[in-house]
């Protein structure tokens, strides 16, 4: 089943690939229109760059091959076009992809998409306007020094200095992207190698496959990529793991591998905030009202997804309350919800509570998912034993009985099964905890 957001609508696939479509054609139809309207102007703009590049003094620039000269006449003409195009390139990516992306991903797609565009136009002028022609004139002055008459072609020039471009504006790219994962901690030491792998093989693949003629340069150039990409991005393939969701992960029953996630819902103000600090061994995520903001649904889809979580606990509501669609996307990420209901707890006090962070952790200590059931007296009775100062309360019947009784400030409410009353019973006095019977002769 697919994750489908509040704010998507449900359309057909040929729908997307329609649409794809339509954006395509829409790219490579002003491209091609610029192309064509740029030749005209193509040998001007050429003749300004050769100027800025070539190193000698007197003309020393020699056509040897006209016909690969049209071919760089074209080729310049459709980069020029490409970098005209890029705003739209860019509205219409962000067009067709954002609608589909949770909004840390629209945030880490938007930035990288300008911020590469911008580093790539930056990078071309200072490499048109000084490296370059440093470069050339270095080179030309070693020849001079030996005596050498120097004769260029004009082609291979702007080759060179076309695969230079092309090069820095794969690695600028391909550096701002692992930034931008650094910065919002999906890049770290865990997943250092990972996106080693898939950038570095992307790199080698672009340049490699478009520098055929530069067996040598292009060896070279893929080497001082890595090189500088390695450098460049240290810092967060060493940095730890910065997840806004710190998973636990326990084994079931069963063997299975299983990750709670306290999820507090404050109901839009209906329920009592959390205490804090907990003592307890599950994250914790808060949000205002999942059932009435969908924009904190994404977020906690987003929450799920990074901490691999498996069972989600609701605390203000049973989860009842919560729309279908949003429990059809936890079950189709594989977490499964289930409710604390706070809110009923709620009801039995009248005057604000003094060990609320005591009675929250034996409400954890008595889930029984993931946890052993078995056990699950024994998490009590630790709590228990760490804070004998308070007076606890506890039923044996259906909690729903003890509406309309009214605790006291420094009482904590336990709810106890019937088969574990003996065990419980014992137990408390054994470690002097002070227990009363809500309902003695239920």
């Amino acid at each position: 089943m697919p994750l489908q957001l509040e704010r998507d609508t449900r359309t057909h696939v040929q729908d997307h690939l329609d649409e794809l479509t339509g954006r395509v054609t829409l790219i490579f139809a002003v491209i091609a229109g610029l192309t064509l309207i740029f030749s005209t102007q193509i040998d001007e703009w050429l003749d300004i760059v050769l100027t800025q590049i070539d190193p000698c003094t007197e003309g020393c620039l020699n056509l040897y091959d006209p016909a690969k000269w049209s071919a760089v006449r074209w080729l310049s003409a459709t980069i020029s076009a490409i970098l005209v195009s890029a705003p739209l390139l860019i509205q219409q990516i962000w067009a067709f992809s954002n609608k589909g992306l949770l909004p840390n991903e629209r945030r880490w797609m938007l930035r990288w998409m300008i911020g590469g565009t911008c580093s790539a136009f930056a990078f071309t002028l200072v490499t048109m306007m000084f490296l370059v022609p440093m470069t050339f004139q270095y080179g030309h002055g070693i020849q001079t020094d030996m005596g050498l008459s120097a004769q260029y072609d004009p082609v291979l020039m702007l080759s060179i200095a076309l695969a230079v471009i092309w090069t820095q504006t794969v690695v600028s790219l391909a550096i701002l992207g692992m930034a931008l994962a650094g910065f919002i901690g999906v890049l770290n030491e865990e997943t250092a190698d990972w996106w080693r792998l898939r950038c570095y093989a992307l790199v080698l693949m672009l340049l490699y496959a478009s520098l055929p003629e530069f067996s040598g340069l292009a060896f070279l150039l893929i080497l001082a990529s890595i090189m500088a990409i390695e450098t460049t991005c240290g810092r967060w393939f060493k940095q730890p793991a910065l997840q806004s969701v710190k998973s636990v992960t326990l084994m079931d029953d069963e063997g299975g591998v299983r990750r709670p996630l306290i999820v507090e819902c404050r109901c839009d103000g209906a329920a009592t905030p959390l205490p804090a600090p907990l003592n307890l061994n599950v994250p914790v995520v808060r949000y205002s009202g999942l059932c009435s903001s969908a924009h904190e649904q994404e977020l906690l889809y987003g929450d799920v997804l990074n901490a691999k979580t498996t069972d989600a606990y609701i605390t203000g509501c049973s989860s009842d309350p919560l729309n279908p669609q949003f429990k059809q996307n936890c079950q189709a990420i594989g977490v499964r919800l289930n409710g604390m209901d706070l809110l009923e707890r709620q009801s039995y006090r009248t005057q604000p509570q003094h060990h609320a962070e005591i009675e929250f952790e034996i409400m954890v200590a008595q889930l029984s998912k993931p946890w052993p059931e078995a056990k699950r007296l024994n998490r009590v009775m630790e709590v228990m034993q760490r804070n004998i100062g308070p007076s606890y309360v506890y039923t044996t019947s259906d909690a729903s009985k003890a509406w309309g009784q009214q605790l006291k400030p420094n009482e904590v409410f336990i709810e106890i099964s019937p088969e574990e009353h003996s065990d419980f019973t014992k137990r408390s006095q054994e470690i002097g905890a002070n227990i009363r019977n809500l309902h003695p002769h239920a």
